[in-house]
C-alpha cells in the first residue's frame, strides 16, 4: 500500500470522508530508509519537499515520493476518496492508521526510484544564453 501523509476531518453525512488533504511529510524523513529497507513505504504521498536521505532511500530501494496539493482537500474527499476505515490506533482520532480507497487521485512524481528530486532540480540556477 502507498502511505498517504494526511489529516482527516469529520465525515459529513453522505460522504466517504471529510476533508482529507495531504500534510507535509518531512518530519517522517528519518524513518524512510528503515521502512523501505523492510519493503514498506515504497510509495509515499504528501506535500512539500523531502530530504536528501529520502532521495537516497528511494534510489537504493526503488521507492517513490508523490506530491499532491493541500488546498482542495474537500474536493479530494468528495471526488476521489471512495472508502475509509481505521486500521489501528482508533483512539488517536485523526492520528490513527487509516486505509482509504481512492480513484483518480491527482498526484505527481517528486522523487523517483532513481533518486531524482523534482524540487531539487527545479531550484537549480537556470543558465540562459550559454551552452554547457
Amino acid at each position: 500500500y502507498a502511505v498517504y501523509y494526511a489529516g482527516p476531518a469529520k465525515t459529513p453525512t453522505g460522504y466517504a470522508s471529510g476533508s482529507f488533504g495531504p500534510t507535509t511529510a518531512g518530519r517522517m524523513d528519518a524513518y524512510v530508509e528503515q521502512f523501505q529497507s523492510l519493503g514498506a513505504s515504497m510509495i509515499m504521498l504528501a506535500k512539500g519537499n523531502r530530504s536528501a536521505a529520502v532521495s537516497a532511500a528511494c534510489k537504493k530501494y526503488g521507492g517513490f515520493y508523490l506530491g499532491s496539493i493541500g488546498g482542495p482537500a474537500a474536493r479530494l474527499a468528495q471526488d476521489c476518496i471512495k472508502k475509509v476505515e481505521v486500521l489501528d490506533y482508533e483512539e488517536l482520532g485523526m492520528e490513527a492508521v487509516w486505509k482509504i480507497e481512492v480513484e483518480n487521485f491527482p498526484a505527481f512524481i517528486i522523487i523517483d526510484d532513481k533518486g531524482n528530486d523534482f524540487y531539487a532540480e527545479t531550484s537549480k540556477p537556470l543558465m540562459i544564453g550559454k551552452k554547457p
